[in-house]
């Protein structure tokens, strides 16, 4: 087989090996990203809310495990809405949204169509994190 018919797999990406990002304090997500689709694993504590925010990419929660309550909506015109699991929320491109753990929570998150992820759903919390995981990368250089 040439390069260019090089095969291409399906592959399992085991839940244990996907690192763990934090979205704030209480959340946890386990994100595996491909050229036009994301899915996120996403464990979230009681009484934590996810950042009101809004991303480029369209967007699906279902709900696993616990009760959310999905905000939906700027300030003063949000509607809100209790989720059980297996309810799904979908979110268009640009809407303004986040929720809330009634309970100890585990869903799962869908991005697409493309590659506006990274961009799109960075917090102050996630930057914040990733700045002191390069000053780390930078001092171990500098000391080894």
């Amino acid at each position: 087989m040439s390069a260019e018919q090089e095969r291409i797999d399906a592959t399992v990406h085991r839940y244990g090996e996907i690192p763990i990002q934090k979205f704030g304090e209480g959340i946890d997500l386990r994100r595996v990203g491909m050229s036009t689709v994301a899915q996120t694993w996403v464990e979230m504590k009681q009484g934590y809310t996810s950042p009101l925010h809004r991303h480029e990419d369209e967007q699906t929660v279902v709900l696993i495990k616990g009760k959310l309550k999905a905000r939906s909506g700027p300030n003063g015109e949000e509607i809100f809405t209790e989720m059980a699991p297996g309810d799904i929320l979908t979110v268009p491109a640009n809407v303004i949204h986040q929720v809330e753990a009634l309970v100890d929570s585990v869903f799962v998150e869908a991005f697409g169509p493309g590659p506006n992820l990274e961009q799109g759903i960075q917090t102050v919390f996630m930057r914040k994190q990733r700045r002191e995981e390069e000053r780390a990368k930078a001092a171990s250089k500098d000391n080894g």
